[in-house]
């Protein structure tokens, strides 16, 4: 895993812009959004950073628009990746809520 003094500080913001675009959409002040961030988050497991990612962004926005929709949300994570996004499959594989669908390269 690759760190700089501000990876922390980095990583904390872009999964916070992740979740802040998910509610903007839940509570109708916009009809979608895009959060474009850096780092990525796709291979940060539920209890551990990897492959340059410290926290899985889409996880965290996936669940803070379930809290907000008191648990009554569906979601769809659809990664289009060039590697499997094996944190996220991680995180959601025993969770019937969460659609998780990975496009990636394979090399076999």
């Amino acid at each position: 895993l690759f760190l700089c003094p501000g990876s922390y500080r980095c990583a904390r913001l872009a999964a916070g812009t992740a979740a802040a675009a998910a509610a903007a959409v839940l509570r109708g002040k916009v009809s979608n959004a895009l959060a474009l961030v850096r780092p990525p988050g796709h291979h940060a497991g539920p209890s551990r950073a990897g492959g340059f990612c410290l926290f899985n962004n889409v996880a965290v926005a996936a669940r803070h628009a379930q809290r907000l929709a008191g648990g009554q949300l569906r979601v769809l994570i659809l990664d289009w990746d060039v590697h499997h996004g094996n944190g996220t499959q991680e995180i959601f594989e025993e969770d019937p809520s969460v659609l998780y669908v990975s496009l990636h390269r394979h090399d076999g």
